[in-house]
């Protein structure tokens, strides 16, 4: 018997037949180990080539792999595509203000004449509210600062050397309050400081300075002045100024009515990958849903409007998604302060967006290929009295969302496309052996759905040279057997289709540079000629033999 080199012509035919039926899926159980580099082959005998069965998880993951499939408990097949669609930390959200309190001066209120108690020590105590300034109505009851410095920029007019201690009862490390110790090393009038302080850990009260408005909470501050009478006196009017200044915080948390502030006010734009190869037709499905997965450790209450939701197919083909009062706002969990102390301050929400609470099959069926949001939340919605805040500079939102498409839908010539690369730049010097080439491709349907393919080839500047099959005799396989109580398969719906290639039209396929699959799918109908809405199961699957046979042109040189 002959043994002809035919492999280079085989292993360019095949895999055209292979990826028009399962889109390139090869699996182990797929005996491809007959393509050896030499074949016996028998003229006009049809041999059995390969053979192999493939899961819908198999179909979709090859059409769409940014998505992943997964199963309910009954083995319901569901299709999820997760994104992120933001995420803020507290620094982007909350900062506090520099404080730049007002100049204070610290005056004489008493006369001592030139020459009078020289060398005793006068002294002068003052203490003075310096307001702690804020811009979103702000009730604070602390704020621990990771970072953050106090500047005080002195000047004595007096013609005395001495000190000034400076406290700040309300601001306290280890609850020992703030205090400097400035000494006045210049007693000719013209003594100046300024100098930074370290802030870093020490907390801010504010709990018990005096608020006057929603605007600003007043912080005491001590002065205690030490002057050596120098002989010079001391006259009314005479004085220390001092503007103090607390500069680049960075807080570790705070505490108390953070106030009014816009969590989020985010815009975007998802595209929708699980969608893009869908070509035409109907498809409806009976139940999916969109969740937003809600990560916070804001400890702050806040509303969540969606003013934006919009699915695109172009520019100017969109459609709106359209909800009921219950999700025109909503909240999500947030830590209490006893979360705080015990270190759990993660907590998560999920919103669902489902055919209860909007038209998001028929948004779905509009086959969007992206969407366009808008989402806004705002802090304490109920007011200062509702709650108690904290924000810890660890505190984030994450906002992420996913589409959850359950494997239960109706449909109507509904195509997926994809696009391949198929280069059969020397298939015509294979050609030249072959008189024709037959391949059979035997399949076992046990989905719930009709299937017809169509292979479209394709030149390198994508014009169409040729298909698989004449275009009115495209092979449909025909649905599994449904049972009528609940049309789920019993049994798989049986095609064979038969496909001839001879010498000239192997030859003219030389051009070829890439391929376009098209399935269509097409789900039964009940008595009425309705169509149904058919389930998708795990256990699902398409079985296939394929057989080829080879007429090939027989000469001495063969031999």
């Amino acid at each position: 018997m002959n043994k002809l080199k035919l492999a280079g012509i085989l292993k360019i035919i095949l895999p055209i037949f292979i990826i028009f039926l399962f889109y390139q899926c090869m699996h182990d159980e797929y005996e491809f180990n007959k393509l050896d580099d030499e074949m016996e082959i028998r003229a006009g005998i049809l041999a059995p080539l390969a053979y192999g069965s493939l899961t819908l998880d198999d179909l979709i993951s090859e059409f769409d792999s940014s998505s992943f499939i997964s199963s309910d408990a009954d083995g319901l097949l569901l299709i999820t595509y997760e994104d992120s669609l933001f995420s803020y930390i507290a620094d982007d959200l909350l900062e506090i203000p520099p404080q730049d309190f007002l100049e204070f001066f610290i005056e004489s209120d008493f006369t001592i004449p030139p020459g009078w108690g020289v060398g005793e020590t006068v002294i002068l105590d003052r203490t003075k509210n310096f307001p702690f300034a804020f811009s979103n109505n702000e009730q604070l009851d602390s704020m621990i600062l990771d970072e953050g410095s106090m500047v005080f920029d002195i000047y004595s007019e007096f013609l005395h050397t001495g000190q000034i201690v400076i406290t700040c009862p309300n601001i306290r490390l280890n609850n020992v309050p703030f205090s400097q110790t400035i000494p006045i090393d210049v007693g000719d009038g013209s003594f100046t400081y300024n100098e930074p302080f370290v802030l870093d850990g020490y907390t801010i009260y504010l709990s018990d300075s005096v608020t006057v408005d929603s605007t600003f909470s007043y912080m005491p501050v001590d002065f205690h002045v030490e002057l050596i009478n120098s002989g010079a006196g001391f006259n009314p009017g005479e004085r220390i100024s001092v503007v103090a200044t607390i500069e680049d915080i960075d807080f570790e948390a705070i505490f108390g009515y953070i106030g009014d502030y816009d969590l989020l006010s985010q815009t975007g734009e998802v595209d929708l990958s699980f969608f893009e190869n869908t070509l035409e037709g109907y498809i409806y499905f009976k139940n999916p849903y969109i969740n937003f997965n809600i990560m916070n450790s804001y400890g702050v209450p806040a509303a969540v409007s969606i003013s934006r939701f919009t699915g695109f197919k172009t520019d100017v083909d969109s459609i709106e998604m359209i909800f009921d009062s219950s999700l025109d706002t909503f909240g999500y969990a947030y830590p209490k302060i006893t979360d705080y102390i015990n270190n759990d301050i993660y907590k998560d929400t999920v919103i669902s967006i489902n055919t209860d609470n909007s038209n998001v099959s028929d948004f779905l069926s509009f086959l969007p290929s992206r969407l366009e949001y808008n989402l806004s939340a705002t802090s304490n919605p109920d007011g200062p009295e509702a709650s108690y805040n904290f924000v810890s500079d660890d505190s984030q939102i994450d906002i992420d969302f996913e589409f959850v498409l359950p494997l239960w839908f109706k449909a109507d010539s509904f195509a997926l496309v994809d696009t391949i690369e198929l280069d059969l730049m020397d298939i015509d010097e294979d050609a030249d052996f072959i008189e024709r080439v037959n391949i059979m491709l035997e399949v076992a349907n046990g989905l719930p759905l009709d299937i017809d393919f169509q292979l479209y080839f394709l030149d390198s500047v994508y014009n169409h040279v040729d298909t698989l099959f004449a275009e009115n005799s495209r092979p449909i396989i025909s649905s599994g057997i449904l049972d009528p109580a609940d049309n789920t398969v019993m049994a798989p719906g049986i095609k064979t289709s038969l496909v001839e290639y001879t010498n000239e039209e192997i030859a003219a396929l030389n051009t070829v540079r890439y391929g376009v699959i098209r399935a269509g799918l097409k789900t039964s109908s009940d008595s009425n000629g309705d169509l149904v809405s058919v389930k998708f199961f795990e256990d699902y699957s398409v079985d296939f033999n394929l057989s080829v046979g080879i007429d090939v042109k027989v000469n001495s040189n063969d031999f």
